[in-house]
């Protein structure tokens, strides 16, 4: 057995081993071998002792140190022994989130450059301060909100807004008005339209009886229709009315198919401080297909300019497009301002109620374009492209750069268009009577 003596040495021998192991597990210590860096930062970022040391997100050291030496703060890096750093690398300080933890990032460098040696020191890259970006970004927002809520000169962003904004009320009030005043004529007009189709309806049946009747020996035109001559002359005849009946059913059927809107573009030029008109139609004789015809840039010739920059648009030009429309895409081609061209509309998300608001528009023409207009030459075709916003099924917002190759212009841009049933029913009409025209020359 053991003496007391031997017992009491075993329990102090074996409570010093505890205490040395537990010294050094909680101390950190190891028996790698490493080396060690310094790098300097105007600010640490409440970095702290012990964060990791990563390069290409691998952890390869420890942070042993802080210290403040002239104005700046000295990181101690502890490098495991075999990790070459090049000396181009950039030492920063990252964060495992907003809020997280910070540890020391090496972004390595090209190995032409070298290796660092141990106990180099090495400039490091200050971290940019989320409270001082917040703070800025919040300064930038009061600006931006002084400048839309307090008067400014004439020609700033919140003057030119509101200007805009007016306008498009004053334009919305009009159309409000005038669709409120050719209502009654287009119901009106769609009523008589009615009326006609019934009519021909009417005829056609009563033409079927009368045929029907000819076909039997009863009443004295059957009788009559016994003469060979007359009776061919007789079914000709019937079959010219009949063929003449179907094609006026088939016109007046067309009639309700047309659909024709009035469109009005307005577009304010803030550089040169002018404003531009379109104003045309949109003629679907059918779906998705159409016809638009208008007047582009009217303007009065004798208007000044008043801006900081000329305004070199060209004024009172004509535009005729044939377009097709199909789900999201709408491709027309034609005169645009006077000079052939295309332009497209993508609607990406038509379906969506909202997204569906939203298309993109771009154009091209005037591609053999070789002009002096205010004494700068034009040898580029003018390209516009834009966004539109539609508001309600009459009044759309937007904004689109015009002649993009050459002087390039922002414009703010309003768009009404709505539909009229009376220049519809016109249009209606002179298809009637030009399949009249066709039967009596061929007759």
């Amino acid at each position: 057995m053991l003496s007391l003596e031997a017992k009491v040495g075993a329990f102090v021998l074996t409570g010093l081993v505890c205490i040395a192991s537990a010294i050094f597990l909680l101390g950190d210590y190891t028996f790698e071998r490493r080396y060690t860096v310094y790098a300097t930062f105007h600010d640490v970022a409440n970095l702290s002792k012990d964060a990791p040391v990563k390069l290409a997100g691998v952890e390869i050291g420890q942070v042993r140190g802080l210290e403040l030496e002239d104005h700046h703060a000295k990181v101690v890096l502890s490098i495991r022994h075999g990790v070459d750093i090049y000396k181009d690398s950039e030492f920063e300080i990252g964060s495992t989130g907003i809020i997280g933890s910070k540890y020391v990032q090496i972004d390595q460098g090209d190995p032409a450059s070298g290796v660092i040696a141990p106990n180099s020191v090495v400039a490091g890259v200050d971290p940019v301060s989320i409270e001082k970006s917040i703070t800025q970004t919040l300064a930038k927002v009061d600006t931006l909100v002084d400048a839309l809520t307090k008067e400014g000169p004439r020609g700033s962003l919140a003057d030119n807004l509101r200007d805009t904004v007016a306008n498009v009320r004053e334009m919305t009030a009009n159309l409000n008005d005038l669709i409120a005043t050719t209502k009654p004529r287009m119901e009106k007009a769609m009523d008589r339209t009615d009326d006609i189709t019934k009519k021909l309806d009417d005829l056609l049946g009563k033409s079927n009886q009368m045929m029907a009747s000819l076909a039997t020996d009863e009443g004295a035109v059957g009788t009559l229709l016994h003469d060979k001559k007359v009776k061919a002359d007789v079914k000709e005849t019937i079959a010219d009315v009949k063929e003449a009946a179907s094609t006026a059913k088939d016109v007046f059927g067309r009639i309700t198919q047309f659909h024709v809107y009035w469109n009005y573009d307005w577009r304010y030029d803030s550089l040169a401080r002018t404003s531009h008109s379109d104003v045309g139609l949109q003629i679907f004789p059918r779906d998705h297909r159409y016809y638009y015809v208008g007047a582009s840039n009217v303007a009065n010739l004798n208007d000044r300019p008043r801006g900081r920059q000329p305004d070199y648009t060209q004024p009172n030009r004509v535009d005729g497009l044939l377009g097709w429309k199909n789900g999201p895409l709408d491709v027309a081609v034609g005169a645009i301002r006077s000079a052939g061209g295309a332009r497209v509309t993508y609607t990406p998300m038509a379906g969506d109620p909202f997204w569906g608001r939203f298309s993109l528009t771009a154009q091209a023409y005037d591609f053999g374009r070789n002009r002096t207009i205010n004494a700068k030459v034009f040898d580029k075709p003018d390209y516009d492209a834009g966004v539109l916003a539609k508001v309600n099924q009459y009044v759309s917002v937007g904004a689109r750069a015009e002649d993009i190759a050459m002087v390039p212009r922002f414009m703010t841009w309003a768009k009404v268009m709505f539909e009229d049933r009376d220049v519809a029913y016109l249009f209606g009409m002179a298809t009637f009577g030009a399949a009249g025209t066709k039967g009596r020359s061929k007759k």
